[in-house]
């Protein structure tokens, strides 16, 4: 078990779960059993929450990168069919100035 001090203030960690220290809790006098007490009560939280923040993240992750090939495969197709209307509108007014000239002569 180790302190550290982290972005939102001093935790224990075990390598595995993490928990936050209390506000009457000191860093440097923390003791091994109080360190045992908060991970233990970190982790009956996350069992009865339905598991670890961090898995719930991934599925949510993966669900999202999904979510996202799907809309690009679709913006791909989209993309190709406004780019073939665009260059048949060039060729149409190209042979259209073209005809006009080879007339007159």
């Amino acid at each position: 078990m180790t302190v550290k001090d982290g972005r939102f203030g001093p935790y224990v960690t075990d390598g595995t779960t993490n928990a936050s220290l209390r506000r009457g809790d000191d860093p440097e006098r923390l003791t091994d059993a109080r360190a045992n007490e908060l991970l233990s009560e970190r982790r009956a939280k996350e069992a009865a929450n339905g598991g670890s923040a961090a898995k719930r993240s991934t599925k949510k992750a993966a669900k999202k990168s999904t979510k996202k090939t799907a809309k690009k495969s679709t913006a791909k197709k989209s993309t190709k069919k406004s780019s073939t209307k665009a260059t048949n509108k060039t060729t149409k007014k190209a042979t259209k100035k073209a005809a006009p000239a080879s007339a007159r002569s």
